[in-house]
């Protein structure tokens, strides 16, 4: 009756599809600053252990910029289920071991090329890439909101499950747009002659 619920159904390792555009990069995963993989070359996969701590990913590529990423460790649900099975022994084995802690499947990263023809090469490159992560979070945004309706206003004073995953697609737009935004400053034109 003392087995964490969490550790117990999901395991206390998980399994990371890691892909760039274009393919062929390096990508280092860290928590914390310290190196925990690395997939070389994209697309691969690695497997680390769960935790509570945020991820970061690297990844880079010769001719291109490269490319971070910050993913928050999120919530395991079935880590709630310790208090009613295991009580507080059954939490404490879920946090010691990380279970309770979640990473998305999937990462994917876009380095963009670190020279580029012209100027209006360039801003053409940059305002596409704006588009697309634009389009792919409302996209993103409309799944979660249509995957549980019944939930909207459900639940008074602490935001919903849907609402959490808004607030977390929305802020991963924020952070994609804002490193954009840094790789484009420091993206290189060469001279005209």
């Amino acid at each position: 009756m003392t087995t964490a619920c969490a550790t117990v159904t999901q395991g206390t390792t998980a399994t990371i599809a890691v892909t760039t555009e274009p393919p062929g990069a390096s990508c280092t995963m860290s928590r914390e600053g310290a190196p925990i993989a690395v997939v070389n070359p994209t697309p691969g996969t690695v497997t680390i252990s769960r935790s509570t701590r945020d991820l970061s990913v690297r990844c880079e590529r010769a001719g291109h910029l490269p490319a971070v990423v910050a993913t928050p460790a999120g919530f395991q649900p079935m880590t709630v289920g310790n208090l009613l099975i295991g009580g507080v022994i059954g939490l404490a084995v879920d946090a010691a071991s990380g279970a309770m802690g979640t990473y998305p499947g999937s990462i994917m990263l876009t380095l963009p090329p670190a020279q580029f023809a012209t100027p209006e090469s360039r801003a053409g490159w940059y305002a596409n890439r704006r588009q697309e992560i634009d389009r792919n979070a409302e996209e993103r945004i409309a799944t979660a909101r249509a995957a549980c309706p019944a939930a909207r206003g459900a639940t008074r004073g602490a935001p919903s499950a849907c609402e959490q995953s808004v607030e977390f697609i929305t802020q991963v737009r924020f952070d994609q747009l804002r490193q954009l935004d840094e790789q484009e400053r420091q993206g290189v034109v060469p001279p005209r002659t």
